[in-house]
C-alpha cells in the first residue's frame, strides 16, 4: 500500500508541475479555482491579473472591464451552493460563476453584472454571498448563457 501511495503521490506532483508549466495552476490554492480562472480567461479572451491576489478582480477584457471569477463543484445544477466574495467594496464589472461537476467538467457559467450581484447577494459576517438556489436561478435566468 505504501509503494502504491508513493507512486500516486509522485504522479500527482508531476501532474501539478506540468499544470503550472502550462499556466493553468498559478497558486497553491485548489485546482478548481485556478482552472476556472484559466479556462474562463482563455475562452472569453480575458487577461488574468499579474497578481494572483489582486483585490477585487481576477481578469480584464480589452475594453478594461473587470471580472471576478468564482467556481464551485456540484453534482448537478440543482444543488444549492454559494459564491463568496471576501470584500464586495472592491468593485468589479462582472462576476463569472463557474459550475463544475466532480470531474471538473464545465456544467454552466454565469456572467452577472456587479449591480445584480449587489441586489441579489447578502452580506454575512465574513464575506458577501451570492446564493445559487431555486429562487436565484429564476432571478438570474436572464444571465444564463
Amino acid at each position: 500500500m505504501l509503494k502504491n501511495s508513493e507512486k500516486l503521490i509522485a504522479q500527482y506532483l508531476e501532474a501539478k508541475n506540468a499544470l503550472k508549466d502550462l499556466g493553468i495552476l498559478r497558486t497553491d490554492r485548489s485546482l478548481e479555482g485556478d482552472y476556472a480562472e484559466w479556462l474562463i480567461s482563455n475562452n472569453l479572451g480575458l487577461k488574468l491579473s499579474d497578481s494572483t491576489i489582486q483585490k477585487g478582480y481576477d481578469a480584464t477584457d480589452i475594453s478594461g472591464k473587470t471580472y471576478q471569477i468564482k467556481s464551485r463543484v456540484v453534482e448537478s445544477l440543482n444543488n444549492n451552493t454559494s459564491f463568496d466574495i471576501k470584500n464586495i467594496d472592491f468593485k468589479f464589472d462582472y462576476l463569472i460563476c463557474v459550475f463544475f461537476n466532480p470531474n471538473l467538467k464545465l456544467l454552466k457559467l454565469l456572467k452577472i453584472p456587479y449591480e445584480v450581484v449587489i441586489e441579489l447577494g447578502i452580506q454575512n459576517q465574513s464575506s458577501f454571498r451570492l446564493r445559487w438556489n431555486a429562487k436565484t436561478k429564476i432571478l438570474l435566468g436572464q444571465y444564463l448563457p
